[in-house]
């Protein structure tokens, strides 16, 4: 058979990307389509695009030009979707309702070819490097710095082959001590280049990279966590194309994703540079949680570090298990912040200390119907027991109900009728806007508050919003137990994003959760904690209600 047929091996293309305007459209001034083609003439594939069978519009081309790096380099083509996403970390916005290619530059239109030069010069600095606000920090953060500091330059690993046991640190900072400007500060005038932080919770990157964005000049900020995908962070492929000779990072991981690494002790192929690079700085954050574990100890062994700065408000267990001596220790109490505060006040002029809430812990009576329970007691193998009560038992469900619905309904109503309980008038409703309830230790739990507040009369009827900070967040799916839920990253990064969204568009809420927001997170607007579960570990519990102690 004689095939005649002519197979091309290759075609030529022109990558390009352009930039139009739609002049007749009123509801699209300041909107600018940003397209990629790999044609040579550009209009062609814009009239393609407006003038179409019954559709003729008139556009105005505002620029075009290659899809190639600088310094020029063969093949280092790039497409529009990398570039949508540098103008979106640039602050542009996008409107999904146009189209994904369209964006926003009312009253710059020149930016949209400026923002193309920038990234086509792989210059990232213009994303990070604005206008950085001063600080002056506290005087037991800097003590905190300085002490820290003085002894790291004494116990600091010279020979990476032959690491210092004792370059360790802890903070032991009660909650809302402002470790990341701290952590940052202490960075700095260590004259560390490359520091990494890891957490096991993800979803405190917001904290990091708010202070970063805010006070820290000189250091690019990596991450890929999901929390902060439209934010200005870089990626570690951006940070190697800078080319910035004297660059220095702060790079941000979890606890999980590095576990998960095959260099790690895990099963994945990646991360292999972060045992390869020699660190000045490891952080470790929340260092209370899933760090005292043999995979996690030789996880941190392939790290190379000179120096390492542990960060808890409760490392209970590290302090019992004698891992820090007093030297290695700096503690910032509570009872310490009150007495600072005392002091200022005795002064009559404002402190750095006077504007911190006082925490106040209310208990609740038990209902008449429990008391009398209790006074009865139980009968176990015949014998009388005393009636023990249990928070997670209360809220225990059946079929998606509370077991005790009849009794919950009515401490709901006792909370907003009942003289002195914290939302039975309107001007404790007002002080209370936004307020963090830990339900039980189930998600079937506070899904079934979910649905109780939705129909109540004070709290329903739509004058709160109520956000399931549980499970998936839906009001009808799993049942994850106070461990799972606490651990369950992906969930608290989009149950934090939730509550956010929840308290910038309404004036009261609600967010129910049996472990997900307990630590590590700022909600500056929850004024008050209700505890309704029988939490086991005290550090779990000191965390959870310090999610109140903010200055707002």
């Amino acid at each position: 058979m004689n095939d005649k047929k002519q197979i091309k091996t290759f075609k030529q293309v022109y990558p390009q990307i352009y930039s139009y305007t739609l002049p007749n459209r009123s509801d699209n001034d300041g909107w600018q389509k940003i397209g990629y083609t790999e044609r040579e003439d550009v209009d062609k594939r814009i009239r393609e695009q407006v003038r179409t069978p019954g559709l003729h519009e008139e556009y105005k081309k505002l620029w075009s030009a290659p899809a190639i790096f600088e310094p020029v380099e063969k093949f280092n083509f790039f497409d529009d979707h990398k570039l949508h996403k540098y103008m979106v970390k640039n602050g542009i916005r996008k409107d999904e309702g146009r189209g994904k290619e369209w964006f926003y530059f009312n009253g710059t239109p020149e930016k949209s070819k400026e923002l193309f030069d920038s990234f086509r010069r792989r210059d990232f600095s213009i994303i990070q490097h604005g206008q950085k606000h001063k600080y002056t920090l506290r005087h037991e953060q800097n003590v905190a710095v300085e002490k820290t500091l003085e002894y790291a330059k004494r116990h600091q690993t010279i020979d990476f082959n032959n690491p210092n046991e004792e370059a360790k640190f802890l903070w032991n900072a009660k909650p809302r001590f402002g470790k990341t400007l701290t952590t940052y500060d202490f960075a700095k005038r260590f004259e560390a280049k490359n520091i990494l932080i890891v957490t096991n919770r993800p979803a405190i990157a917001n904290s990091w990279f708010d202070d970063y964005k805010k006070f820290i000049d000189g250091y690019y900020f990596i991450s890929t966590a999901d929390s902060l995908k439209n934010l200005p962070t870089l990626t570690r492929e951006d940070y190697l194309q800078m080319t910035d000779t004297d660059k220095k990072q702060f790079t941000f991981l979890s606890l999980q994703d590095l576990k998960g690494a095959k260099v790690f002790g895990g099963g994945y192929d990646k991360l292999k540079w972060v045992a390869d690079l020699q660190w000045d700085l490891l952080v470790i954050d929340e260092a209370h949680e899933g760090i005292d574990t043999g995979r996690t100890d030789e996880a941190f062994s392939n790290i190379k570090r000179r120096f390492t700065l542990h960060l808890s408000g409760t490392p209970f267990r590290a302090l019992r298990n004698d891992k820090f001596t007093q030297e290695q220790i700096f503690n910032w109490t509570y009872i310490d912040e009150q007495k600072a505060k005392q002091s200022e006040l005795k002064t009559g002029e404002s402190g750095d200390h006077t504007d911190m809430p006082d925490m106040r812990l209310f208990t609740y009576k038990i209902s008449d119907m429990i008391a009398d329970k209790i006074n009865q007691g139980v009968k176990i193998d015949d014998k009388d027991t005393s009636y023990a009560f249990d928070l997670n038992s209360t809220f225990a469900t059946a079929g998606g109900k509370f077991i005790h619905e009849a009794d919950i309904k009515r401490f709901l109503d006792t909370l907003t009728t009942n003289e002195k309980y914290p939302f039975s008038t309107p001007e404790l409703r007002t002080e209370l806007k936004h307020t963090f309830w830990l339900v039980g230790n189930r998600v079937a739990s506070a899904k079934a508050m979910y649905k109780l507040l939705k129909d109540h009369p004070v709290f329903g009827n739509g004058n709160y919003k109520i956000i399931l900070a549980a499970g998936d967040g839906k009001p009808f799916s799993d049942d994850n137990g106070f461990d799972e839920e606490v651990k369950n990253t992906a969930q608290n990064e989009k149950a934090l994003d939730r509550v956010r969204s929840a308290i910038k568009h309404h004036d009261k809420t609600i967010t129910l959760s049996v472990g997900q927001l307990t630590t590590g997170v700022t909600v500056k607007e929850w004024s008050a904690v209700l505890m309704l579960s029988d939490i086991k570990a005290e550090s779990l519990y000191m965390q959870a209600i310090f999610r109140a102690q903010n200055p707002y």
